[in-house]
């Protein structure tokens, strides 16, 4: 009999999900290195419903994380170019919007994420 599912294990099993969904970009959508490739958010990964959302990631090498972790106004500029305005006004709308996250919702969102991949 499989053992129930606790949230953290479901959230650690859809982080690697999400995780490997992004760097099948294939690149860092900054400078294009293929090497290091890291999932990277853009609104901080505890705003759980947002964790997963494409619109609120982006795909970058190890060294470009670092780079726009110490400079949060290039980041900011950096994604105002690549996700465009519209996507971060609907970042900061949903992030206002709190929710609580129940084990049915990773549920279906680490079978949404194995299904993406199986797209790929």
């Amino acid at each position: 009999m499989e053992k129930k599912q606790t949230k953290t294990t479901l959230r650690n099993a859809c982080d690697k999900l999400c995780g490997q969904l992004c760097r099948a970009k294939g690149a860092c959508e900054n400078c294009g290195s293929t090497e290091q490739l890291q999932w990277c958010h853009i609104h901080t990964r505890s705003i759980g419903k947002l964790r997963y959302e494409p619109r609120n990631y982006v795909c970058m090498c190890a060294s470009c994380h670092r780079h726009f972790h110490n400079k949060p106004l290039e980041f900011t500029a950096f994604i105002g170019r690549v996700k465009g305005q519209d996507i971060i006004d609907w970042l900061i709308r949903e992030s206002n919007k709190l929710e609580p996250l129940s084990i049915k919702w990773y549920e279906d969102m680490k079978k949404y994420l194995k299904d993406s991949i199986s797209k790929l």
